[in-house]
């Protein structure tokens, strides 16, 4: 489903690693040219449920191997240091294309559902925080319902729900940075396995 210019896919999809993948080739084919590298920068806490969603993935990409992820639950990128790692970032990868993650609250019936874009992310935007956008492709899992104490949503998520969403976005950027055209295969197999 698209909205507002972003594809929603749920997480309860058996075919969302597939899609989320192919999405993600899609976009970094589309600005491919204007980059050296791709880095993955991953936003989060693991002081949250809610917000631990970013820096689950780049735990799991570090584990399968990549370099190329800031923002994991040992070295974390979150509201007090995001300003040092985006500097950080741009020193390391050489005009990095970067895909950004980060959870994020949303419509009830939304929850579940991953969202992806191209364009930056605004961290901190559904706890009213503002923070630097980062981001050239964006990611997002939708954790729990937006209210007006967005940091009790944050700490009251199920720790299900942001695993389960953490594992199918690492999955699908992992496969979809692959050379070959293994989206559909590799991912298919993931699912298959769970």
């Amino acid at each position: 489903m698209v909205f507002n210019e972003k594809l929603y896919i749920s997480a309860y999809d058996s075919n969302c690693r597939i899609v989320l993948c192919e999405s993600i080739k899609e976009y970094i084919q589309k600005k491919r040219n204007k980059h050296n590298s791709i880095a993955v920068f991953c936003i989060g806490t693991d002081r949250a449920t809610g917000d631990s969603l970013g820096p689950l993935v780049g735990t799991r990409l570090v584990r399968m191997g990549m370099k190329n992820v800031m923002g994991t639950i040992d070295t974390p990128v979150h509201a007090v240091n995001i300003d040092e790692k985006i500097k950080l970032l741009y020193e390391r990868f050489d005009k990095p294309l970067v895909l950004a993650i980060d959870a994020c609250l949303g419509i009830y019936s939304h929850i579940g559902s991953l969202s992806i874009w191209e364009g930056a992310i605004s961290p901190g935007a559904g706890i009213s925080k503002k923070l630097s956008e980062i981001g050239d492709i964006s990611i997002t899992g939708i954790v729990n319902k937006w209210s007006h104490n967005g940091i009790m949503q944050l700490q009251s998520t199920r720790l299900s729900v942001v695993m389960n969403m953490s594992e199918i976005i690492a999955d699908s950027i992992f496969y979809a940075l692959q050379n070959e055209n293994v989206c559909e295969k590799n991912c298919a197999m993931v699912s298959e396995n769970l």
